[in-house]
């Protein structure tokens, strides 16, 4: 879901990292964030207003030696000061939401980051589980991917494809890894404002599961339905939206299946607004509510309509594997 309206005055250029998977496979690991950096920027003047990095301490790290583990210190080659000093990511967000209000004011501000992946598979799910508040600006965002896709009608990857393809050199940034991402996806923003790109559609985070009713004669497209297994029996149609935070489930999109006995057998069958989103749900295969992991298979439109249309359907292991 996307949102178009006119360019915001100020742009969050933001980057998340974690302890573990990084790149494609952020969030995938159910890792905790160590890292976060927002630089913003002033879209009238084409100028930074600052740039803020903030290592994050995980909850599962030493209380006692406030540790990061060697290959986080060393990916983002971070000084024993700045791992001594790391805050839980619950104060890293109070202290970033102080220098948006500083610097931004009253003003319309809007994240812009590297994918899907920074905001939907990693910060809300993470900020869900652990009760944490975000602000409001975090439920929508820019995808500088799709952005400069849109502007240079080329789809890139990879930041330094990027780069390349404006003709910027990174070899011009700082070589401090905590800063340099950040800094190599401000270039880039920069100079889309420099050759006249607007900023205005938006994508959108859904934070409430909208109620809807599904036609047993209704169509599914099979690419955005996935079968969730493993749920506590006692799972409502907003616990597994919870488990799929950051995800935008369509309208009505999360139905129970039932026993024979028309009881919660612990499966259900949830509909994306996307193949897009599909796909990164499937990421979350075996991520887990409470001590509990759960299972995630494709399934297909027809799956769907059979247990949202009021029809008892069971998933034999043997069918649900073989959809994966």
């Amino acid at each position: 879901m996307s949102e178009s309206q006119k360019q915001p005055p100020f742009l969050g250029i933001f980057f998340v990292a974690t302890a573990g998977q990084n790149g494609s496979l952020l969030g995938s690991d159910e890792e905790e964030i160590v890292l976060l950096v927002l630089s913003i920027l002033n879209t009238s003047s084409n100028q930074v207003v600052c740039t803020s990095p903030f290592v994050v301490q995980p909850r599962t790290a030493d209380i006692n030696e406030n540790l990061l583990s060697e290959e986080c210190k060393i990916d983002f080659k971070l000084s024993d000061d700045q791992v001594r000093t790391a805050i839980p990511l619950e104060t890293a967000i109070e202290q970033l939401d102080e220098i948006v209000r500083q610097n931004a004011g009253d003003e319309e501000f809007t994240l812009v980051v590297d994918g899907q992946l920074p905001l939907r598979q990693c910060l809300h799910p993470e900020a869900c589980a652990k009760e944490i508040s975000l602000p409001a600006y975090y439920n929508s965002f820019f995808d500088l991917k799709k952005e400069f896709a849109k502007r240079y009608e080329v789809r890139l990857e990879e930041i330094n494809e990027m780069l390349e393809h404006l003709g910027l050199n990174p070899s011009d940034e700082p070589s401090d890894s905590i800063l340099s991402r950040v800094n190599q996806m401000t270039l880039i923003a920069s100079k889309m404002l420099t050759d006249g790109y607007q900023f205005e559609t938006k994508e959108i985070i859904n934070m409430k599961l909208e109620p809807g009713i599904c036609s047993k004669f209704e169509e599914v497209d099979s690419n955005c339905v996935v079968r969730a297994r493993g749920l506590p029996w006692q799972s409502s149609d907003q616990d597994i939206a919870k488990f799929f935070r950051g995800l935008n489930i369509a309208k009505g999109g999360v139905a129970l299946c039932l026993s024979l006995q028309g009881r919660r057998n612990g499966e259900a069958l949830v509909r994306f607004e996307s193949q897009e989103h599909r796909d990164m749900a499937l990421k979350r295969h075996k991520h887990h509510i409470a001590t509990r992991y759960i299972e995630v298979y494709k399934a297909t439109g027809e799956d769907f309509i059979n247990v949202a249309g009021g029809k008892l359907f069971l998933f034999p292991l043997k069918i649900a594997r073989g959809l994966n």
